[in-house]
């Protein structure tokens, strides 16, 4: 009877209204990824009104899922869902394992994610701290975590899927802003994002810097080689849209003597 329920409940969550819906790639994907304790989790926040229902797909990955969706009072939310079965376990526990921030670690992998969800939550809260813009984080729970959604009807596009748009000047100022942001963490919140690219920066009045599940402490014995990544990342790819760039190395220096 409570497996019933709680049946019922997803599929109220996911919209479903009535067979043919179920043909719906929100459905499939949903269907894939929601094990047991992904469907308690979601119900769980639907019955605290933080999730009333699920709409749509913002995108798909082997370590996670960012569903659209709304909350109990209408307003949009984005809901992304880690796996709790993943091929990415080695990477998640060798990220968690050098955090000095995160102590014991759980032997079983669907409480590791559990870990690297709420440590994102924590990145995310960290970030706006030193004027990032990034989603709002709302909650987290488990492997679930509700935040900010970036767009109006539809998510805000990635830089990736809109730079043909984009003229020079727009890359000299995105340019500019990014490497504030590299900066700043560094610097004032002894941060550092650690995958930044064109990929994880959305345009929506400005860019919002996504995907902060790898983001760390400068602490982290890892934190240094994340930095030259951040900054090769960004240098490289707007250097080959036309932008007059600093020499990454040169930068890295600066940082860390500074």
């Amino acid at each position: 009877m409570r497996e019933e329920f709680l049946e019922r409940e997803v599929e109220e969550i996911l919209g479903l209204r009535d067979r043919r819906e179920k043909d719906s790639e929100l459905y499939k994907i949903a269907n894939e990824v929601f094990d047991r304790t992904t469907k308690e989790t979601l119900a769980y926040l639907h019955r605290r009104g933080k999730i009333e229902e699920l709409y749509g797909v913002i995108s798909t990955g082997k370590e996670a899922n960012v569903f659209a969706g709304v909350d109990a009072e209408g307003n949009k939310v984005a809901v992304k869902v880690y796996r709790t079965y993943t091929t990415e376990f080695r990477r998640i526990w060798e990220y968690l394992a050098a955090d000095p921030r995160v102590g014991y670690l759980p032997k079983d992998m669907r409480k590791l994610v559990f870990v690297w969800t709420r440590r994102e939550f924590k990145n995310l809260q960290r970030a706006i701290k030193y004027a990032v813009r990034v989603p709002e984080p709302i909650i987290f729970r488990n492997n679930v975590l509700v935040m900010e959604f970036v767009g109006d009807d539809i998510p805000a596009p990635r830089l990736k899927d809109v730079e043909k748009n984009l003229e020079k000047s727009d890359f000299e100022e995105l340019y500019s802003y990014l490497m504030g942001v590299i900066e700043r963490l560094w610097k004032r919140g002894d941060m550092v994002h650690g995958d930044l690219s064109e990929y994880n920066v959305l345009l929506w009045d400005g860019p919002v810097v996504i995907d902060w599940s790898q983001a760390t402490v400068k602490r982290n014995r890892m934190s240094v080689e994340l930095l030259k990544r951040d900054l090769r990342n960004i240098t490289g790819y707007f250097a080959r849209k036309g932008v007059d760039v600093e020499d990454y190395e040169v930068k890295l220096r600066e940082l860390l003597e500074g």
